[in-house]
Protein backbone atom coordinates (compact mmCIF):
# COMPACT_ATOMS: atom_id res chain seq x y z
CA UNK A 1 0.00 0.00 0.00
CA UNK A 2 1.67 3.20 -1.37
CA UNK A 3 -0.43 5.59 0.66
CA UNK A 4 0.28 6.51 4.20
CA UNK A 5 -2.22 8.16 7.08
CA UNK A 6 -1.43 11.31 8.17
CA UNK A 7 -0.69 10.24 11.62
CA UNK A 8 2.32 7.88 10.59
CA UNK A 9 3.46 10.47 7.72
CA UNK A 10 3.92 13.22 10.24
CA UNK A 11 5.10 11.47 13.19
CA UNK A 12 7.38 13.10 14.92
CA UNK A 13 11.36 12.74 14.71
CA UNK A 14 13.01 14.67 17.06
CA UNK A 15 12.35 15.84 19.95
CA UNK A 16 11.28 19.37 18.90
CA UNK A 17 9.17 17.65 16.50
CA UNK A 18 6.87 16.53 19.29
CA UNK A 19 3.78 19.20 19.76
CA UNK A 20 2.53 20.14 23.45
CA UNK A 21 4.64 18.61 25.81
CA UNK A 22 7.42 20.68 26.51
CA UNK A 23 7.87 19.85 30.52
CA UNK A 24 8.35 16.19 29.04
CA UNK A 25 10.56 16.77 26.19
CA UNK A 26 12.92 19.60 27.96
CA UNK A 27 13.42 16.78 30.91
CA UNK A 28 14.36 14.03 28.44
CA UNK A 29 16.80 16.49 26.82
CA UNK A 30 18.94 17.75 29.57
CA UNK A 31 18.71 13.88 30.99
CA UNK A 32 20.08 12.67 27.90
CA UNK A 33 22.87 15.43 27.34
CA UNK A 34 24.17 15.30 30.96
CA UNK A 35 24.28 10.99 31.07
CA UNK A 36 21.16 10.96 33.58
CA UNK A 37 18.37 8.84 32.04
CA UNK A 38 16.99 6.78 34.13
CA UNK A 39 17.20 3.14 33.16
CA UNK A 40 13.10 2.61 33.67
CA UNK A 41 10.95 5.61 32.40
CA UNK A 42 6.64 5.49 32.50
CA UNK A 43 5.29 7.55 30.48
CA UNK A 44 1.46 8.36 31.24
CA UNK A 45 -1.46 10.40 29.74
CA UNK A 46 -4.66 10.58 27.43
CA UNK A 47 -4.80 8.56 24.04
CA UNK A 48 -2.82 10.30 21.51
CA UNK A 49 -0.53 12.78 23.15
CA UNK A 50 2.45 11.09 22.27
CA UNK A 51 3.69 8.85 24.75
CA UNK A 52 5.11 6.12 22.32
CA UNK A 53 6.28 8.75 19.96
CA UNK A 54 8.25 10.07 22.49
CA UNK A 55 9.58 6.48 23.52
CA UNK A 56 10.71 5.70 20.04
CA UNK A 57 12.58 9.21 19.83
CA UNK A 58 14.22 8.53 23.38
CA UNK A 59 15.50 5.05 22.16
CA UNK A 60 16.84 6.94 18.77
CA UNK A 61 18.62 9.32 21.14
CA UNK A 62 20.18 6.82 23.52
CA UNK A 63 21.36 4.60 20.17
CA UNK A 64 21.95 7.10 18.15
CA UNK A 65 25.42 6.51 16.05
CA UNK A 66 26.46 10.42 17.35
CA UNK A 67 24.87 9.50 20.84
CA UNK A 68 23.68 9.25 23.31
CA UNK A 69 22.48 12.80 21.43
CA UNK A 70 19.42 15.43 22.11
CA UNK A 71 19.21 15.26 18.43
CA UNK A 72 19.21 12.01 16.83
CA UNK A 73 20.03 12.47 13.32
CA UNK A 74 17.89 9.83 11.84
CA UNK A 75 20.22 9.01 9.04
CA UNK A 76 22.51 6.39 10.35
CA UNK A 77 21.49 2.97 10.10
CA UNK A 78 20.38 2.76 14.11
CA UNK A 79 18.08 5.75 13.90
CA UNK A 80 16.40 3.92 10.64
CA UNK A 81 16.32 0.62 11.61
CA UNK A 82 13.80 2.57 14.84
CA UNK A 83 12.07 4.26 12.54
CA UNK A 84 10.89 1.38 10.36
CA UNK A 85 10.83 -0.63 13.14
CA UNK A 86 12.60 -3.58 13.13
CA UNK A 87 15.78 -2.45 14.74
CA UNK A 88 16.77 -6.04 16.65
CA UNK A 89 17.53 -4.00 19.54
CA UNK A 90 14.48 -2.08 20.39
CA UNK A 91 11.52 -3.74 21.32
CA UNK A 92 7.81 -2.95 20.82
CA UNK A 93 5.68 -4.77 22.86
CA UNK A 94 2.23 -4.47 23.48
CA UNK A 95 0.86 -5.46 27.00
CA UNK A 96 -2.51 -5.94 25.79
CA UNK A 97 -1.49 -9.48 24.19
CA UNK A 98 1.45 -10.09 25.80
CA UNK A 99 0.80 -10.23 29.43
CA UNK A 100 1.56 -13.29 30.80
CA UNK A 101 3.74 -14.31 33.33
CA UNK A 102 5.63 -17.16 30.78
CA UNK A 103 6.09 -14.03 28.46
CA UNK A 104 7.29 -11.97 31.24
CA UNK A 105 9.73 -14.50 32.48
CA UNK A 106 11.35 -14.62 28.77
CA UNK A 107 11.52 -11.21 28.44
CA UNK A 108 13.40 -11.57 31.66
CA UNK A 109 16.15 -14.16 30.60
CA UNK A 110 16.50 -12.44 27.20
CA UNK A 111 17.58 -9.00 28.72
CA UNK A 112 20.85 -10.85 30.08
CA UNK A 113 22.32 -10.67 26.53
CA UNK A 114 24.28 -7.75 25.41
CA UNK A 115 22.64 -5.59 22.60
CA UNK A 116 23.73 -6.66 18.57
CA UNK A 117 23.90 -3.78 16.74
CA UNK A 118 23.24 -0.57 19.46
CA UNK A 119 24.82 0.65 22.29
CA UNK A 120 21.00 -0.02 24.53
CA UNK A 121 18.89 -3.01 24.50
CA UNK A 122 15.64 -1.18 24.75
CA UNK A 123 12.02 -2.70 25.86
CA UNK A 124 9.18 -0.24 24.84
CA UNK A 125 5.95 -1.60 26.18
CA UNK A 126 2.91 0.14 25.67
CA UNK A 127 -0.60 -0.08 27.46
CA UNK A 128 1.37 -0.94 30.39
CA UNK A 129 -1.38 -1.38 32.79
CA UNK A 130 -2.94 -4.55 31.09
CA UNK A 131 0.04 -6.75 32.18
CA UNK A 132 -1.29 -9.76 34.92
CA UNK A 133 -0.33 -9.23 38.25
CA UNK A 134 1.63 -12.17 37.93
CA UNK A 135 3.32 -11.16 35.56
CA UNK A 136 3.91 -7.27 37.24
CA UNK A 137 5.70 -9.56 39.93
CA UNK A 138 7.86 -11.63 37.59
CA UNK A 139 9.32 -8.01 36.69
CA UNK A 140 10.28 -6.47 39.64
CA UNK A 141 13.41 -7.34 40.59
CA UNK A 142 14.43 -6.96 36.78
CA UNK A 143 13.19 -3.61 36.57
CA UNK A 144 14.47 -2.26 39.74
CA UNK A 145 18.04 -3.55 38.29
CA UNK A 146 18.35 -4.16 35.23
CA UNK A 147 21.87 -4.93 33.53
CA UNK A 148 23.93 -1.84 32.08
CA UNK A 149 22.94 -2.04 28.79
CA UNK A 150 19.34 -2.50 29.14
CA UNK A 151 16.21 0.04 29.36
CA UNK A 152 12.67 -0.13 29.95
CA UNK A 153 9.91 2.27 28.89
CA UNK A 154 6.40 1.54 29.75
CA UNK A 155 3.26 3.49 27.53
CA UNK A 156 -0.59 3.82 29.39
CA UNK A 157 -3.18 5.55 29.40
CA UNK A 158 -4.40 4.32 32.72
CA UNK A 159 -1.82 4.47 35.12
CA UNK A 160 -4.14 4.13 38.05
CA UNK A 161 -3.88 0.40 37.08
CA UNK A 162 -0.18 -0.36 37.76
CA UNK A 163 0.79 -1.55 40.97
CA UNK A 164 3.11 0.97 43.36
CA UNK A 165 5.85 -1.36 43.82
CA UNK A 166 6.29 -1.20 39.51
CA UNK A 167 5.18 3.45 39.89
CA UNK A 168 8.17 3.39 42.68
CA UNK A 169 11.16 1.76 40.59
CA UNK A 170 9.96 3.81 37.22
CA UNK A 171 10.81 7.69 36.74
CA UNK A 172 7.32 9.08 35.46
CA UNK A 173 6.72 11.79 33.02
CA UNK A 174 2.80 13.11 32.65
CA UNK A 175 1.99 13.75 29.50
CA UNK A 176 -0.92 16.73 29.02
CA UNK A 177 -3.99 17.10 26.51
CA UNK A 178 -2.84 19.15 23.82
CA UNK A 179 -4.56 22.54 23.60
CA UNK A 180 -6.64 23.16 20.90
CA UNK A 181 -4.76 26.31 19.59
CA UNK A 182 -2.12 24.42 19.10
CA UNK A 183 -3.85 21.32 17.56
CA UNK A 184 -5.39 24.03 15.27
CA UNK A 185 -1.86 25.23 14.33
CA UNK A 186 -0.54 22.11 13.13
CA UNK A 187 -3.28 20.86 11.42
CA UNK A 188 -3.11 24.45 8.93
CA UNK A 189 0.48 23.34 8.36
CA UNK A 190 -0.31 20.04 7.28
CA UNK A 191 -3.39 21.19 5.29
CA UNK A 192 -1.20 23.63 3.26
CA UNK A 193 1.90 20.86 2.98
CA UNK A 194 -0.58 18.97 1.39
CA UNK A 195 -2.42 21.13 -1.14
CA UNK A 196 -5.61 21.66 0.67
CA UNK A 197 -7.60 25.09 1.53
CA UNK A 198 -9.94 24.44 4.76
CA UNK A 199 -11.67 27.41 6.45
CA UNK A 200 -9.88 28.78 9.86
CA UNK A 201 -13.60 27.91 11.29
CA UNK A 202 -13.68 24.30 10.16
CA UNK A 203 -9.97 23.72 11.17
CA UNK A 204 -11.01 24.91 14.53
CA UNK A 205 -13.77 22.19 14.64
CA UNK A 206 -11.31 19.81 13.81
CA UNK A 207 -9.21 20.15 16.44
CA UNK A 208 -11.75 20.64 18.87
CA UNK A 209 -13.19 17.23 18.05
CA UNK A 210 -9.80 16.02 18.43
CA UNK A 211 -10.56 16.54 22.44
CA UNK A 212 -6.68 17.10 23.03
CA UNK A 213 -5.03 14.09 21.23
CA UNK A 214 -3.26 15.43 18.25
CA UNK A 215 -3.45 11.71 16.88
CA UNK A 216 -7.30 11.76 16.57
CA UNK A 217 -6.83 15.27 15.31
CA UNK A 218 -4.90 14.08 12.09
CA UNK A 219 -7.06 10.43 12.01
CA UNK A 220 -10.10 13.37 11.80
CA UNK A 221 -8.28 15.68 8.90
CA UNK A 222 -7.49 12.55 7.07
CA UNK A 223 -11.12 11.45 6.88
CA UNK A 224 -12.03 14.48 6.00
CA UNK A 225 -9.02 14.76 2.88
CA UNK A 226 -10.01 11.72 1.69
CA UNK A 227 -13.39 11.86 1.30
CA UNK A 228 -13.43 14.88 -1.33
CA UNK A 229 -11.18 15.23 -4.99
CA UNK A 230 -11.48 19.23 -4.22
CA UNK A 231 -8.39 21.14 -2.87
CA UNK A 232 -10.86 23.65 -1.32
CA UNK A 233 -13.41 21.78 1.00
CA UNK A 234 -16.83 23.32 2.09
CA UNK A 235 -17.09 23.91 5.60
CA UNK A 236 -20.62 22.11 5.37
CA UNK A 237 -18.91 19.35 3.95
CA UNK A 238 -16.66 19.12 6.56
CA UNK A 239 -19.81 18.98 9.12
CA UNK A 240 -21.07 16.36 7.40
CA UNK A 241 -18.50 14.33 7.25
CA UNK A 242 -17.54 14.69 11.32
CA UNK A 243 -21.00 14.62 12.08
CA UNK A 244 -21.05 17.17 14.29
CA UNK A 245 -22.93 19.96 14.74
CA UNK A 246 -22.00 23.39 13.72
CA UNK A 247 -21.44 25.76 16.54
CA UNK A 248 -23.83 28.45 15.03
CA UNK A 249 -26.73 26.44 15.39
CA UNK A 250 -25.08 25.50 18.98
CA UNK A 251 -25.20 29.25 19.64
CA UNK A 252 -28.53 29.91 18.21
CA UNK A 253 -30.50 26.73 20.58
CA UNK A 254 -28.53 27.84 23.74
CA UNK A 255 -30.02 31.82 22.82
CA UNK A 256 -32.93 30.26 22.74
CA UNK A 257 -32.86 28.94 26.19
CA UNK A 258 -31.30 32.06 27.71
CA UNK A 259 -34.22 33.98 25.87
CA UNK A 260 -37.07 31.41 26.84
CA UNK A 261 -38.11 30.86 23.16
CA UNK A 262 -39.82 27.64 23.21
CA UNK A 263 -40.59 27.73 19.39
CA UNK A 264 -37.07 28.13 18.36
CA UNK A 265 -36.24 25.27 20.45
CA UNK A 266 -38.45 22.45 18.86
CA UNK A 267 -37.21 23.99 15.33
CA UNK A 268 -33.38 23.46 16.22
CA UNK A 269 -33.75 20.20 17.73
CA UNK A 270 -36.03 18.88 14.43
CA UNK A 271 -33.23 20.67 12.23
CA UNK A 272 -30.09 18.55 14.13
CA UNK A 273 -32.66 15.12 14.52
CA UNK A 274 -32.98 15.42 10.51
CA UNK A 275 -29.33 16.11 9.90
CA UNK A 276 -29.00 12.85 11.27
CA UNK A 277 -26.17 13.63 14.48
CA UNK A 278 -26.70 11.68 17.40
CA UNK A 279 -29.25 13.93 20.04
CA UNK A 280 -27.26 12.64 23.13
CA UNK A 281 -23.63 14.15 21.49
CA UNK A 282 -25.62 17.75 20.70
CA UNK A 283 -27.18 17.37 24.39
CA UNK A 284 -23.62 16.46 25.81
CA UNK A 285 -22.40 19.34 23.72
CA UNK A 286 -25.26 21.78 24.92
CA UNK A 287 -23.98 20.30 28.40
CA UNK A 288 -19.79 21.82 27.33
CA UNK A 289 -21.84 25.02 25.99
CA UNK A 290 -23.13 26.02 29.56
CA UNK A 291 -20.12 25.06 31.15
CA UNK A 292 -17.59 26.94 29.33
CA UNK A 293 -19.75 29.67 29.78
CA UNK A 294 -19.78 29.53 33.62
CA UNK A 295 -16.67 29.34 33.56
CA UNK A 296 -15.85 32.55 31.13
CA UNK A 297 -18.21 34.33 33.41
CA UNK A 298 -16.28 33.09 36.56
CA UNK A 299 -12.76 33.01 35.25
CA UNK A 300 -12.84 35.45 32.39
CA UNK A 301 -11.83 35.03 28.81
CA UNK A 302 -8.23 33.94 28.82
CA UNK A 303 -9.39 31.23 31.24
CA UNK A 304 -7.08 27.70 30.17
CA UNK A 305 -10.47 25.80 31.85
CA UNK A 306 -11.98 26.59 28.50
CA UNK A 307 -10.39 24.66 25.93
CA UNK A 308 -11.58 26.09 22.77
CA UNK A 309 -10.46 28.05 19.65
CA UNK A 310 -10.16 32.02 20.29
CA UNK A 311 -13.49 32.61 18.46
CA UNK A 312 -15.91 30.99 20.04
CA UNK A 313 -14.37 32.45 23.31
CA UNK A 314 -15.09 35.62 21.99
CA UNK A 315 -18.68 35.00 21.10
CA UNK A 316 -18.83 33.20 24.52
CA UNK A 317 -17.46 36.32 26.83
CA UNK A 318 -19.90 38.27 25.08
CA UNK A 319 -22.82 36.47 26.13
CA UNK A 320 -21.88 35.56 29.78
CA UNK A 321 -21.68 39.68 30.68
CA UNK A 322 -25.13 39.59 29.86
CA UNK A 323 -26.38 36.50 31.84
CA UNK A 324 -26.50 36.13 35.63
CA UNK A 325 -24.17 33.50 37.30
CA UNK A 326 -27.28 32.02 39.79
CA UNK A 327 -29.09 31.53 36.21
CA UNK A 328 -26.40 29.65 34.42
CA UNK A 329 -25.75 27.59 37.40
CA UNK A 330 -29.63 26.34 37.28
CA UNK A 331 -29.46 26.07 34.23
CA UNK A 332 -26.41 23.63 34.31
CA UNK A 333 -27.86 22.26 37.68
CA UNK A 334 -31.10 20.82 35.78
CA UNK A 335 -29.11 19.63 32.55
CA UNK A 336 -27.11 17.08 34.83
CA UNK A 337 -29.96 16.14 36.32
CA UNK A 338 -31.69 14.93 33.43
CA UNK A 339 -29.01 13.58 31.69
CA UNK A 340 -30.14 10.00 32.42
CA UNK A 341 -33.65 10.63 31.15
CA UNK A 342 -31.72 11.81 27.81
CA UNK A 343 -29.10 9.01 28.00
CA UNK A 344 -31.11 5.74 28.43
CA UNK A 345 -34.21 6.86 27.14
CA UNK A 346 -35.79 4.73 23.86
CA UNK A 347 -37.11 8.12 22.86
CA UNK A 348 -34.26 10.67 22.92
CA UNK A 349 -36.18 13.38 20.89
CA UNK A 350 -38.87 13.47 23.28
CA UNK A 351 -36.48 13.32 26.13
CA UNK A 352 -34.49 15.94 24.83
CA UNK A 353 -37.29 18.18 24.03
CA UNK A 354 -38.85 17.77 27.49
CA UNK A 355 -35.55 18.99 29.66
CA UNK A 356 -34.74 21.97 27.23
CA UNK A 357 -38.32 23.18 27.67
CA UNK A 358 -38.25 22.92 31.39
CA UNK A 359 -34.94 25.46 31.02
CA UNK A 360 -37.50 27.63 30.45
CA UNK A 361 -39.16 27.56 33.74
CA UNK A 362 -35.97 28.60 35.06
CA UNK A 363 -36.24 31.50 36.95
CA UNK A 364 -33.87 32.18 40.02
CA UNK A 365 -35.95 35.55 40.78
CA UNK A 366 -34.06 38.74 41.09
CA UNK A 367 -31.33 39.78 42.98
CA UNK A 368 -31.46 40.52 46.87
CA UNK A 369 -30.13 43.38 46.10
CA UNK A 370 -32.23 44.98 43.04
CA UNK A 371 -35.09 43.84 45.33
CA UNK A 372 -33.57 45.91 48.33
CA UNK A 373 -32.92 48.63 46.35
CA UNK A 374 -36.21 49.24 44.66
CA UNK A 375 -37.59 48.15 48.47
CA UNK A 376 -35.88 51.54 49.33
CA UNK A 377 -37.17 53.13 46.33
CA UNK A 378 -40.91 52.45 47.64
CA UNK A 379 -40.29 53.28 51.29
CA UNK A 380 -38.64 56.55 49.96
CA UNK A 381 -41.98 57.22 48.32
CA UNK A 382 -43.94 56.39 51.30
CA UNK A 383 -42.08 59.04 53.12
CA UNK A 384 -42.21 61.60 50.92
CA UNK A 385 -46.17 60.63 51.20
CA UNK A 386 -46.35 60.92 54.99
CA UNK A 387 -44.78 64.27 54.74
CA UNK A 388 -46.80 65.75 52.26
CA UNK A 389 -50.45 64.26 53.97
CA UNK A 390 -49.53 64.40 57.47
CA UNK A 391 -50.68 60.42 57.66
CA UNK A 392 -48.17 57.71 58.87
CA UNK A 393 -49.11 54.08 57.77
CA UNK A 394 -46.68 52.90 59.82
CA UNK A 395 -49.62 53.43 62.70
CA UNK A 396 -51.24 50.56 61.34
CA UNK A 397 -48.30 48.20 61.99
CA UNK A 398 -48.38 48.12 65.54
CA UNK A 399 -51.68 48.65 68.19
CA UNK A 400 -52.23 52.08 69.43
CA UNK A 401 -50.91 51.15 72.92
CA UNK A 402 -48.72 48.69 74.68
CA UNK A 403 -45.24 47.81 75.96
CA UNK A 404 -44.11 47.18 72.76
CA UNK A 405 -45.40 49.57 70.76
CA UNK A 406 -43.49 50.35 67.51
CA UNK A 407 -45.05 53.72 66.58
CA UNK A 408 -42.70 55.74 65.42
CA UNK A 409 -41.65 58.80 67.67
CA UNK A 410 -42.21 62.44 67.05
CA UNK A 411 -39.03 63.00 67.56
CA UNK A 412 -36.08 61.03 65.61
CA UNK A 413 -34.20 60.84 69.44
CA UNK A 414 -35.31 61.08 72.43
CA UNK A 415 -33.88 64.38 73.67
CA UNK A 416 -32.24 63.34 77.15
CA UNK A 417 -30.63 59.59 75.12
CA UNK A 418 -28.81 62.01 72.43
CA UNK A 419 -25.40 63.37 73.80
CA UNK A 420 -24.21 66.68 73.54
CA UNK A 421 -21.18 66.08 71.68
CA UNK A 422 -23.52 65.30 68.57
CA UNK A 423 -26.00 68.31 69.01
CA UNK A 424 -22.66 70.66 68.82
CA UNK A 425 -21.56 72.18 65.62
CA UNK A 426 -17.80 71.80 66.28
CA UNK A 427 -15.52 70.03 68.60
CA UNK A 428 -14.97 72.17 71.05
CA UNK A 429 -17.25 72.51 73.73
CA UNK A 430 -15.74 75.79 74.93
CA UNK A 431 -17.95 77.77 72.94
CA UNK A 432 -19.73 81.15 73.81
CA UNK A 433 -22.66 82.64 72.76
CA UNK A 434 -20.38 84.53 70.18
CA UNK A 435 -19.97 81.21 68.06
CA UNK A 436 -23.85 80.72 67.36
CA UNK A 437 -23.07 82.13 63.79
CA UNK A 438 -20.90 78.86 63.20
CA UNK A 439 -22.30 75.95 60.73
CA UNK A 440 -24.13 73.57 62.27
CA UNK A 441 -24.09 70.45 59.72
CA UNK A 442 -22.25 67.60 61.88
CA UNK A 443 -24.93 66.73 63.92
CA UNK A 444 -26.26 63.30 64.25
CA UNK A 445 -29.73 64.65 63.30
CA UNK A 446 -28.43 66.03 60.04
CA UNK A 447 -26.41 62.56 59.93
CA UNK A 448 -29.65 60.90 60.08
CA UNK A 449 -31.52 62.98 57.27
CA UNK A 450 -28.38 61.94 55.06
CA UNK A 451 -28.93 58.48 55.81
CA UNK A 452 -32.62 59.24 55.22
CA UNK A 453 -32.61 60.54 51.47
CA UNK A 454 -30.85 57.18 50.23
CA UNK A 455 -31.99 54.52 52.88
CA UNK A 456 -35.22 55.54 54.68
CA UNK A 457 -35.68 52.07 55.78
CA UNK A 458 -32.39 52.25 57.89
CA UNK A 459 -33.28 55.72 59.12
CA UNK A 460 -36.48 54.28 60.75
CA UNK A 461 -34.67 51.85 62.43
CA UNK A 462 -31.79 54.17 63.56
CA UNK A 463 -34.52 56.91 64.89
CA UNK A 464 -36.20 53.93 67.39
CA UNK A 465 -32.30 53.40 69.02
CA UNK A 466 -30.87 55.31 72.05
CA UNK A 467 -27.59 56.76 71.44
CA UNK A 468 -24.49 57.46 73.44
CA UNK A 469 -20.78 59.03 73.01
CA UNK A 470 -18.02 57.57 74.89
CA UNK A 471 -14.88 59.04 75.83
CA UNK A 472 -12.94 56.94 73.09
CA UNK A 473 -14.55 58.80 69.98
CA UNK A 474 -17.36 56.27 69.68
CA UNK A 475 -20.76 56.83 68.87
CA UNK A 476 -22.98 53.43 70.34
CA UNK A 477 -26.49 52.89 69.03
CA UNK A 478 -28.41 50.59 70.89
CA UNK A 479 -31.38 49.01 69.04
CA UNK A 480 -33.81 47.52 71.43
CA UNK A 481 -36.97 44.40 70.41
CA UNK A 482 -35.38 44.55 66.72
CA UNK A 483 -36.60 41.61 64.55
CA UNK A 484 -34.14 39.61 62.79
CA UNK A 485 -35.19 40.64 59.75
CA UNK A 486 -34.09 44.52 61.26
CA UNK A 487 -30.82 42.60 62.67
CA UNK A 488 -30.00 41.15 59.07
CA UNK A 489 -30.21 44.93 57.32
CA UNK A 490 -28.59 46.74 59.86
CA UNK A 491 -25.28 44.04 59.05
CA UNK A 492 -25.64 44.21 55.82
CA UNK A 493 -25.31 47.97 55.90
CA UNK A 494 -23.21 48.12 59.00
CA UNK A 495 -19.58 48.82 56.79
CA UNK A 496 -21.21 51.27 54.47
CA UNK A 497 -22.98 53.15 57.81
CA UNK A 498 -19.30 53.28 59.64
CA UNK A 499 -17.76 54.57 57.15
CA UNK A 500 -20.21 57.53 56.32
CA UNK A 501 -19.98 58.30 60.40
CA UNK A 502 -16.42 58.87 60.09
CA UNK A 503 -16.51 61.04 57.62
CA UNK A 504 -19.89 63.30 58.53
CA UNK A 505 -18.98 62.93 61.88
CA UNK A 506 -15.72 61.78 62.59
CA UNK A 507 -16.61 58.98 65.15
CA UNK A 508 -16.73 55.31 64.81
CA UNK A 509 -20.16 53.94 64.86
CA UNK A 510 -21.13 50.53 67.22
CA UNK A 511 -24.48 49.00 67.03
CA UNK A 512 -25.70 47.21 70.16
CA UNK A 513 -28.68 44.93 68.81
CA UNK A 514 -30.78 43.38 71.13
CA UNK A 515 -33.82 40.76 69.25
CA UNK A 516 -37.02 41.18 70.75
CA UNK A 517 -38.19 37.98 72.97
CA UNK A 518 -41.48 36.90 71.27
CA UNK A 519 -42.29 34.66 74.44
CA UNK A 520 -43.04 38.20 76.30
CA UNK A 521 -45.95 38.84 74.52
CA UNK A 522 -49.36 37.78 75.90
CA UNK A 523 -52.61 36.75 73.91
CA UNK A 524 -53.86 40.48 73.98
CA UNK A 525 -50.87 41.91 72.00
CA UNK A 526 -50.96 39.01 69.62
CA UNK A 527 -55.03 39.38 69.03
CA UNK A 528 -54.15 43.05 68.08
CA UNK A 529 -51.17 42.58 66.22
CA UNK A 530 -53.57 40.23 63.97
CA UNK A 531 -55.66 42.98 63.59
CA UNK A 532 -52.97 45.61 63.13
CA UNK A 533 -51.17 42.91 60.30
CA UNK A 534 -54.34 42.27 58.96
CA UNK A 535 -55.07 46.47 58.20
CA UNK A 536 -51.75 46.32 57.01
CA UNK A 537 -52.35 43.68 54.22
CA UNK A 538 -55.36 45.41 53.13
CA UNK A 539 -53.62 49.12 52.99
CA UNK A 540 -53.55 50.64 49.25
CA UNK A 541 -49.41 50.95 49.69
CA UNK A 542 -49.05 47.47 50.56
CA UNK A 543 -51.56 46.33 47.70
CA UNK A 544 -49.76 48.91 45.42
CA UNK A 545 -46.62 47.00 46.42
CA UNK A 546 -47.97 43.80 45.60
CA UNK A 547 -48.75 44.73 42.39
CA UNK A 548 -44.90 46.45 41.34
CA UNK A 549 -43.76 43.74 42.50
CA UNK A 550 -46.11 40.96 40.79
CA UNK A 551 -45.54 39.02 43.94
CA UNK A 552 -46.97 37.75 47.08
CA UNK A 553 -47.02 38.10 50.83
CA UNK A 554 -45.71 34.64 52.48
CA UNK A 555 -44.94 36.12 55.70
CA UNK A 556 -47.26 37.91 57.33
Amino acid sequence: MSYQVLALKYRPQTFDDVIGQNHVITTLKNAVSSDRVAHAILFTGPRGTGKTTIARILAKAMNCKTGPSAFPCNACRICKDIIEGHCTDVFEIDGASNNSVDQVRDLRENVTYMPSSAKYKIYIIDEVHMLSTAAFNALLKTLEEPPGHVMFIFATTEVHKIPSTILSRCQRHDLIRIPVELISNHLKRLCVKEGFLIKEESIDLIAREADGSIRDGLSLLDRILSSTTNKEIDPQWILNALGVIDHQVMHEICTAILIKNGARIIELIERVNDSGIDLKKFYADILLYFRNLSVIRLCGRQSPAVNIAESEKGLLFQRASDVPMAHIQAILEILLEEENLVRYSSHTRIAMEMVLLKLLQTDTGTGIDHIIHQLDALAKQISSMEADSGYSPASMLQPESGPHSLRREEKPLPVEKTPDILRESVPDRNYSQDTSSISEQNTWENFLKKIEQTQPFIFALLTKGSVKDNSLGEIIVELENCSSFDKKRIENKENELKHLCREFLGKNLTFKIILQDNSLNDSLEQKNETKARQAALNHPLVVEAQRLFNGEIINS
